[in-house]
């Protein structure tokens, strides 16, 4: 679910009514990633934020991918490679149109 609130997309993939209040600013959620990742913030204010229930299955496999914290700079790529994921599927750049083809991209 987190990967079409990203896209902009309605729950069922559909694209999204317009003013719907449940999608979330790509660069916005990144920001607060990075916060996380820097011990600023907690993944649970995160969720909480943007009402991300527990059982996400796509917020639980992007960070079960995180690299260990000893591995700063795989880490800031890796989070910097998803970033970049979420923008081109924003605008539906090619390949990254559907959320079948940025659940591959992503590996999960």
């Amino acid at each position: 679910m987190l990967v079409e609130r990203l896209m902009k997309l309605a729950p069922d993939g559909s694209p999204a009514v317009e003013g719907a209040t449940d999608h979330i600013s790509v660069h916005t959620f990144f920001a607060a990633v990075g916060e996380v990742v820097a011990g600023r913030l907690t993944s649970a204010q995160v969720k909480a934020t943007w009402n991300i229930p527990d059982g996400d299955t796509d917020y639980s496999h992007l960070a079960a991918q995180l690299p260990a914290a000893s591995l700063k700079g795989e880490r800031a790529l890796y989070l910097e490679g998803i970033h970049g994921v979420f923008m081109l599927a924003e605008v539906r750049f090619s390949g990254y149109a559907t959320p079948a083809e940025v659940r591959a991209k992503l590996g999960i």
